[in-house]
């Protein structure tokens, strides 16, 4: 499961899926956290870049959709993109307010997924990398969440990926974000909603994760796709791990 490499021909799909309600102007250090984000994603579509080159060219390896939600949705790239069509056009600035309508957010990454999966069947499975800073504010999206999960193609279920941007949830903070070993169980946890999102995330694949941990992370097996994203360098992390797969 989750071996299918990436190719022009099996693209890997990634559908980012931000909150960007009101509370994403709040700052987080010297920065927005909405800027936090954004920075993020640039350097994720790098890593992109980076592992579809091929003799000077970018491959058509990846294909992207950026949805952003608080009252309504906001389709930012215009459906589902190659990534070098992405890149030529540039990353719009995701825009905030309102609240933080998460199972509206999910429920069109789900009609997104009904639409086009098929098309993935031979693919690495999609991966889901939703960030979100606070508590949905309209009704439990988990029953949407639990259906886009049991989507399948070939490679394996649809892969659910949670940044939660809140302080001091995790029991114990590492001394360096490269040697935290990724959160494995609930009980890793000192708050009650990074618990919520923990059980609503992925496995980490294993070949995602050696992927990963060949850039000097020590993620260990039995993570979970769920990452604390108060930090910089855990939030480049929590990015780079939606960009992992294998490639060919």
């Amino acid at each position: 499961m989750y071996t299918q490499p990436a190719s022009a021909i099996t693209p890997a799909l990634i559908i980012y899926l931000i909150d960007a309600s009101n509370s994403m102007n709040d700052a987080e250090g010297t920065q927005r956290r909405i800027e936090m984000v954004q920075t993020a994603l640039q350097a994720a579509f790098k890593d992109m870049v980076r592992r579809s080159m091929r003799d000077g060219i970018i491959q058509r390896r990846y294909k992207i959709a950026l949805l952003a939600y608080n009252d309504r949705i906001t389709d930012v790239l215009g459906g589902i993109r190659d990534l070098p069509d992405a890149l030529q056009e540039g990353l719009p600035t995701i825009e905030t307010g309102g609240i933080t309508d998460m199972a509206a957010g999910f429920t069109v990454v789900e009609e997104l997924l009904t639409a086009h999966l098929a098309e993935y069947e031979e693919c690495p499975a999609p991966l889901i990398c939703h960030l979100t800073d606070g508590l949905f504010t309209t009704k439990d999206p988990s029953p949407i969440v639990k259906r886009i999960a049991a989507m399948q193609v070939r490679d394996g279920a649809v892969l659910v990926e949670n940044i939660y941007m809140a302080q001091d949830m995790l029991r114990v903070m590492p001394k360096h974000w490269q040697e935290w070993k990724g959160v494995q169980r609930p009980q890793d946890l000192n708050d009650d909603y990074a618990r919520f999102l923990f059980h609503l995330s992925s496995p980490i694949p294993e070949s995602y994760r050696q992927n990963l941990n060949s850039y000097n992370y020590q993620l260990q097996a039995g993570a979970v796709l769920f990452f604390p994203g108060a930090h910089s360098e855990l939030m480049r992390l929590a990015f780079a791990i939606s960009t992992a797969t294998q490639m060919k």
